[in-house]
């Protein structure tokens, strides 16, 4: 949308501009010739000063100030997607049991033996660090929580994200993944049920979905 926005005030700029330079200072040739040209002449002047006018006005108030806005921003922005980062890499960490570099550009091979390496009710990798009890389908859930808090936040700023990170922050809200980890069960039926084959290879796909969106959010 900004995109045809721009290339609208460009087009009618260079347009506007054309008529001052040919009409108004008669540097360059005329197209043609009609009847009351010298009031039709006045006339596209006239819109034409009026529109560098507007234009004037319009990055004076509007378009500065959020440049500025957007300026001033970035580094918080920055920091809350890298904190979105964080917490969605996290989800991978928690299967490990040393830790690993952060790899925004894993591949499904590599997260996909990460993710088995371990069970969903085994102990997190971050438990066993900080010596607490916490299995790993308890960790998502939890992680869950922090993600869409961030997400929120993020959400905040819209106006001084480009389209496609808007989209994407929505993608990764609705995600299937963060809907498959929204709530913790320990029954007996549940162990097995997200302990399955089937359970994992979901949650590896819809993982690697949203990394992939991710990506795009950091751009």
């Amino acid at each position: 949308m900004k995109r045809i926005v721009n290339i609208i005030l460009l087009t009618t700029g260079m347009i506007s501009l054309y008529i001052i330079l040919c009409v108004g200072i008669g540097w360059f040739w005329t197209i043609g010739s009609f009847e009351n040209a010298e009031k039709i002449n006045q006339v596209l002047i006239n819109l034409s000063y009026s529109y560098f006018a507007g234009l004037f006005f319009f990055l004076l108030v509007t378009q500065l100030p959020h440049i500025y806005k957007k300026k001033k921003f970035k580094p918080v922005i920055d920091e809350k997607i890298k904190n979105l980062s964080n917490q969605i890499f996290a989800c991978i960490q928690t299967f490990e049991r040393e830790e690993i570099a952060q790899n925004i550009n894993i591949t499904k091979d590599e997260l996909s033996v990460i993710l088995n390496n371990n069970e969903m009710y085994a102990n997190s990798f971050y438990a066993i660090v900080a010596g607490y009890q916490m299995n790993n389908f308890q960790f998502l859930v939890s992680t869950r929580e922090q993600i869409l808090d961030i997400l929120h936040s993020i959400k905040d700023y819209k106006e001084y994200l480009g389209d496609e990170q808007i989209v994407y922050v929505e993608k990764i809200k609705d995600s299937s993944f963060l809907h498959l980890i929204s709530h913790y069960e320990d029954s007996p039926m549940a162990q097995i049920n997200y302990s399955s084959n089937i359970f994992k290879t979901t949650l590896i796909d819809e993982l690697y979905i949203v990394i992939a969106y991710l990506q795009t959010v950091n751009k």
